[in-house]
């Protein structure tokens, strides 16, 4: 009975602090709820697919693959091993360019989608931003 009555407020938790679309349909993942926000559209990918996500976090520039540089806008959280990244691969047009410099504060605007198999956000926008938020967030209620 207790695991549902905690599972029922986190429910009601999560929704109150939910993800939050706006009149013009776009997802905005906001500072406080961040880690919870990026998390849920991870778990729920296929509700979210296709759909328009803006956020702000650091771009960095890393390779995983041998063709190239890839792209992630991220923040951190603490984690079992220290500070780990949150947030999403960037898929950039050349329209986009020139791109910002690695560890730049942006703000994302992007449509998720599936991409060589992997969850990428491919973006609309990508502004670097003056005044940078917080890159450690945590995992608040």
């Amino acid at each position: 009975m207790k695991k549902i009555a905690w599972i029922l407020a986190l429910v009601v938790i999560l929704a109150g602090c939910g993800i939050r679309t706006d009149d013009d349909g776009i997802i905005r993942i906001g500072e406080r709820f961040f880690v919870q926000q990026v998390f849920d559209i991870l778990l729920n990918t296929q509700d979210y697919l296709g759909r328009t996500i803006q956020y702000e976090g650091i771009f960095r520039i890393v390779q995983w693959r041998a063709e190239g540089d890839d792209h992630i806008v991220i923040r951190y959280t603490m984690g079992c091993c220290g500070e780990e990244p949150v947030g999403f691969f960037i898929l950039l047009s050349d329209n986009l360019y020139p791109f910002p410099s690695d560890q730049a504060w942006v703000n994302v605007t992007g449509v998720l989608e599936i991409y060589e198999g992997s969850l990428m956000l491919r973006a609309i926008s990508l502004v670097e931003m003056e005044e940078r938020g917080s890159a450690l967030v945590d995992f608040a209620w």
